[in-house]
């Protein structure tokens, strides 16, 4: 039996331990914060439980097939709500606008915002459909040569959908007023991308939103993770966490095993490492053996953006919320440029809203709420002082809170955390205090341009998570997991 070590438990690490486990492998996952999560992480306080990262689910099938490639139902183990509309999308002047799974109510909606919109509307979508069965027909395969991406019908699929169009820019051949075209191109912030830079391709991000719709897991993403540790030591898995790893260990020029803070050498036939790939190339490699990713390398890679967050928990419930909600900013190219261009700290931040106890009140003491905020934010490459710019990002996040919810809310925070762009570097190493996953995706670092899951210059170490391939967002994590299995299927038994 083969033994595999895990750096890292986030949801990539997690997924390859139970799929490598199940497939005969004998698995250790060594994690370095308290508790497993990584990025999907938990904070519990005083009757508050609320998710520091992601906190809906979409492409759930990602997750479905992952528990079923292990003989389990994850709909046995855990329950979800499906929530309809998605999203709640306010705007500067006081307009909003639900988007809805129901095509007809979506289509209402528009109408009030572009009357005459609905056809322009479903082609849109149609288009969307388009591109999702394009884009995952590059995502869900490994790589090993550059003529694997080569592929005359995804190419002519490609220039028949326009995918390689810039986002922005062809939703306006769709919809004519600003607010629609930024209600159906936000999702690409989710990859680190400004919408108006990222490539056309990504609105089939917006058409699984919208058509597949969005599940949230009872007890928040985290309930998820917990399952998942429970699976693991129920297959035999050994997770150990508060148990950094300081180096990936290579003899003869194969990595076997790793060394943790301490001095404690744990050894293996194989290394996974389910740390970010950039902080695992740059500080647990030995730089004489990184012959593909030096650090000149590295630092020239384009890398997403950071956020800040402000958790609340307050002793007041709002019925007439949506679970989750966007505020876009008036300015909002001001906004994205000087999150992605001259990483400067935005003056009038756009900034995502959630309110999970509408769907789960456990969440928070009997009458309470908990109210979670996220404001896309430059990533620490920017010169941003964080100590003086953290309160000013606070206290325009509670106007918009006054303005949009409550005009008394601050009088009912009763408990109150906040997470800034060097929190996800001390706490996950994260590069640069990126928020959602490292290396952006623009077309070089996308597909097989991304890091392969295998180290082709250090044999026996393999990666998994947002910094391989698919890239960055759980479907994506969950799908890297898949891949890696599939490699190590391959090469390894």
């Amino acid at each position: 039996m083969k033994s595999v070590i895990i750096i890292g438990a986030g949801l990539g690490g997690l997924a390859a331990a139970l799929r490598l486990q199940h497939m005969g492998f004998a698995v250790t996952v060594i994690e370095k914060q308290k508790r497993a999560g990584g990025r999907s992480n938990v904070l519990q306080e005083h009757g508050f439980r609320v998710d520091i990262g992601p906190t809906i689910l979409v492409m759930k099938e990602t997750f479905d097939e992952t528990y079923r490639a292990i003989g389990q139902d994850l709909n046995r183990r855990v329950k979800f709500v499906p929530l309809d509309p998605n999203y709640r999308i306010y705007y500067h002047d006081g307009a909003y606008i639900d988007l809805f799974n129901s095509m007809a109510k979506l289509a209402a909606e528009c109408e009030r915002i572009e009357p005459g919109v609905t056809t322009r509307l479903f082609r849109f979508i149609g288009e969307g459909a388009k591109k999702y069965e394009l884009g995952m027909d590059f995502v869900a395969r490994n790589y090993d040569h550059i003529t694997d991406l080569a592929n005359p019908q995804a190419a002519a699929r490609l220039i028949e959908t326009g995918a390689y169009q810039n986002l922005y820019a062809q939703a306006g051949k769709f919809f004519k007023t600003d607010k629609l075209r930024k209600a159906f191109t936000f999702h690409s912030m989710f990859l680190g991308l400004s919408p108006f830079d990222a490539l056309a391709m990504y609105s089939l991000i917006t058409y699984a939103d919208l058509v597949e719709g969005m599940q949230y897991p009872m007890g928040g993403i985290y309930s998820i993770v917990e399952d998942m540790v429970a699976l693991a030591g129920e297959m035999g898995v050994t997770l150990r966490t508060g148990a950094p790893v300081e180096e990936i260990l290579i003899d003869g020029g194969r990595a076997k095993g790793v060394r943790l803070a301490g001095g404690e050498v744990v050894t293996a036939d194989i290394v996974v490492s389910n740390a970010d790939l950039v902080y695992t190339y740059k500080e647990l490699v030995p730089a004489s053996y990184r012959r593909d990713y030096t650090d000149a390398k590295l630092d020239k890679m384009d890398y997403a953006c950071s956020g800040y967050l402000l958790y609340l928990g307050v002793d007041k419930v709002y019925p007439q919320m949506r679970h989750q909600a966007l505020y876009f900013s008036e300015d909002y190219r001001a906004n994205l440029d000087a999150i992605f261009r001259t990483k400067t700290l935005p003056a009038d931040p756009s900034f995502h809203m959630n309110n999970p106890t509408i769907t789960d009140p456990s969440l928070a003491p009997p009458g309470h709420s908990v109210l979670y905020l996220l404001a896309p934010m430059p990533n620490l490459q920017g010169n941003v002082d964080w100590d003086a710019a953290a309160p000013l990002v606070r206290e325009k996040l509670l106007q918009g809170l006054e303005r949009l919810v409550d005009p008394d809310v601050r009088r009912h925070i009763v408990w109150e955390r906040e997470y800034r762009p060097a929190d996800w570097l001390d706490d996950i190493n994260a590069p640069y205090g990126v928020a959602f996953g490292s290396l952006s995706h623009g077309f070089f670092q996308s597909s097989y341009f991304r890091p392969h899951n295998v180290a082709r210059d250090i044999p026996g170490l393999y990666f998994v998570g947002q910094g391989t391939y698919p890239g960055i967002g759980m479907p994506m994590v969950m799908l890297s997991a898949r891949l890696l299995a599939e490699r190590l299927a391959k090469e390894q038994t």
